[in-house]
């Protein structure tokens, strides 16, 4: 019955990109939209064909997971553990909350060419475009992951005489957990979205690089075909955040 139900879930969470698929070859069969807005899903299939076969487009699929993935672990390792403090603390939640939710307003785009300015054209002013997408939301996702944290655990913890680090190790930091680890999940996603707009100046390689390029060339099934990739880059880590959650954290939620 389990594997009845998961089975069922698979196929009605693809019945969505089957349709899709589907209206998209209609349009493009029947010729309702022009092709240089949208072009037939076969031209994309060739585009993508033509890229692993005839490029080095692995190559550029590695930089980009490297620069996504080294943006997201400093923005991990130095958001969660601010943002526990926060939550763990008011005198520190009232110092950081007011800068942090003005900064996560700020327009990572426009800050582009500061970091060009000031990292240089190398892949540090990338990651830390994508780092600063993502960095200040997740300080403010953990601290409400630490609110929720019941207040009974602390109160049996003062009881049997634990004190401020104890509180902190042993019941805030092991409660949550679990929703430290969803929070980074939607990081992870942002990451991605922010991915382009790192690589929009001064990059030479990388997924957004190439959909430059084919922008500038005006090969639209090449930037379908970018993004499509970049979208399947991210469902892969999403699941294997998923996967990672059900196996830590199993008595948390079975619809996980």
């Amino acid at each position: 019955m389990i594997f009845i139900r998961k089975f069922q879930a698979v196929i009605w969470g693809c019945s969505l990109f089957i349709l899709l698929l589907i209206i998209w070859h209609l349009i493009g069969y029947y010729q309702w939209v022009r092709p240089l807005f949208l072009p037939p899903i076969h031209k994309v299939g060739e585009s993508l064909w033509q890229l692993f076969t005839h490029s080095h487009y692995f190559d550029d699929i590695f930089i980009s997971s490297y620069r996504v993935l080294g943006a997201f672990l400093l923005s991990a390792s130095l958001a969660i553990p601010l943002g526990l403090w926060a939550g763990f603390s008011k005198p520190v939640a009232s110092i950081v909350e007011p800068f942090m939710g003005f900064a996560r307003y700020l327009p990572v785009p426009a800050l582009v060419p500061l970091c060009i300015l000031w990292f240089g054209l190398d892949d540090t002013g990338k990651i830390v475009i994508i780092f600063l997408g993502t960095f200040f939301q997740l300080v403010l996702l953990v601290r409400d992951n630490a609110n929720g944290v019941s207040n009974d655990l602390f109160e049996a913890g003062v009881t049997l005489g634990a004190n401020n680090g104890q509180l902190f190790r042993k019941i805030l930091w092991p409660a949550a957990r679990p929703e430290i680890l969803n929070s980074c999940r939607n990081a992870m996603g942002w990451a991605w979205t922010y991915l382009v707009v790192a690589e929009i100046a001064g990059a030479e390689e990388g997924l957004g690089f190439q959909i430059m390029q084919a922008q500038r060339f005006t090969q639209v099934p090449k930037i379908f075909a970018g993004i499509i990739v970049i979208g399947l880059l991210g469902v892969f880590f999403d699941q294997l955040f998923g996967l990672t959650y059900r196996l830590t954290f199993p008595w948390v939620d079975r619809k996980q």
